[in-house]
């Protein structure tokens, strides 16, 4: 009887002990929520913190208020830890890592190189690895950060909604979480692209509340194309085009449009719905080379040309027309990273690697000067599915 009075008081003890709540638990009112950071260098080779944290007060309510939703802080130091722990300093709060939602690198830092920079946001465990890394173009990372922008609250979000919008419908850009740029720097096989990130208008207008209160903010925040990387320093940047031609060859197209003049007048615009590409290395003789294959579908979106569509051969010929166009984006972006920057950013080294480790063993030091040489051959089948509601122009239909 004693022993099972014993018995049940330790575990009462033991329920108490562990309902007691986490031990590493804080409080809502003592944090900061970080949704974006932005790091670079300083002129005196010290790093640059810059942190948008959420106002919880202006985010709760839907009533206009004059105060801005976010606020930034900024630090420096000799280390990125370092430049967070200085900037307790100047936030009442402790800053809270774990809804980060975009990362964005200045240039300076850009051209030196990140990676030693990105070990901090890969080991500490506040960070969750779902955040995109993006660069600067052309701006600081602080007046960036700095711009209030309409729709969303939050620019972070709407930064990250805008990356996954241009990926899902555009394709002339792509996000990248910190796990798989990471992968991709430490790859002897493939070199990053990094989605650029800008200002259109005057930044210093954009700080202000006025930014948005009026029907077309003056100042707004926009997704560039794609930075090229050589290891994990940027060296240039592709064009609209080539940034299409390189999602359709790794595979990273969802959905965009190709539009194109008729022979006669008029323009052509099919949507592109559906995407599949596949590369595959070969080597003879010693010598290698590429080839891809795609197939993409797609509907007729817009036809301002006197086409028939109720002909087999006017589809046939709208499915040539929309191969060489997207043959043409993918080679633009091949040339680009063969002649321009001599970086593998499609990742056939890894391709190569995978089917003869052998061979690779004997140009993996040397990849970048052996991938300009690279022959790569493209083949893109086309197929439309749909014509829309009607199979001519409607200043034709009868």
């Amino acid at each position: 009887m004693y022993m099972n009075i014993c018995l049940k008081a330790i575990t009462l003890a033991v329920c108490l002990l562990l309902l007691a709540g986490c031990w590493n638990s804080k409080e809502l009112d003592d944090l900061g929520i970080v949704v974006a950071v932005g790091i670079d260098k300083t002129e005196d080779d010290q790093f640059l913190l810059v942190t948008q944290v959420i106002n919880p007060s202006e985010i709760a309510t839907d009533a206009p208020t004059t105060r801005p939703p976010v606020s930034i802080y900024e630090s420096t130091g000799d280390s990125i830890f370092e430049a967070f722990r200085n900037m307790t300093e100047k936030s009442p709060r402790k800053m809270y890592l774990s809804q980060l939602r975009v990362l964005v690198i200045g240039n300076r830092l850009a051209e030196e190189g990140i990676l030693p920079s990105l070990d901090i946001f890969y080991r500490d465990h506040e960070f969750r690895t779902a955040f995109f890394v993006t660069i600067a173009k052309d701006t600081g990372v602080k007046d960036l950060l700095k711009v209030l922008t309409p729709y969303e609250k939050i620019p972070a979000n709407k930064l990250m909604h805008s990356m996954e919008s241009v990926q899902r419908s555009l394709g002339s850009s792509k996000g990248i979480v910190i796990d798989e740029l990471i992968a991709q720097i430490l790859s002897k096989g493939q070199n990053p692209v990094l989605p650029g990130l800008l200002i259109e208008g005057d930044a210093e207008i954009g700080t202000a509340i006025e930014n948005i209160e009026k029907i077309d903010a003056p100042t707004q925040l926009r997704v560039d194309h794609l930075a090229v990387m050589r290891e994990d320093r940027v060296i240039g940047w592709l064009t609209p085009d080539e940034s299409k031609g390189l999602n359709y060859i790794t595979g990273d197209m969802e959905s965009t449009t190709v539009s194109y003049p008729c022979d006669s007048e008029g323009l052509v615009s099919v949507e592109v719905l559906r995407t599949d590409s596949s590369s595959k290395a070969k080597i003879e003789d010693g010598t290698p080379s590429i080839s891809i294959e795609l197939e993409l579908e797609g509907n007729v979106g817009e036809l301002n040309c006197p086409i028939d569509l109720t002909k087999a051969e006017s589809i046939e010929t709208i499915n040539g027309d929309v191969e060489k166009k997207v043959k043409q984006k993918m080679e633009a972006a091949i040339k680009a990273a063969q002649e321009d920057f001599g970086s593998d950013i499609f990742g056939f080294g890894s391709l190569i690697q995978r089917k003869n480790p052998d061979y690779w063993k004997t140009v993996e030091k040397d990849w970048n000067s052996q991938f300009k040489e690279l022959k790569v051959e493209i083949q893109v089948k086309a197929q439309i599915r749909r014509k829309g509601n009607s199979t001519q122009p409607i200043t034709i239909e009868e």
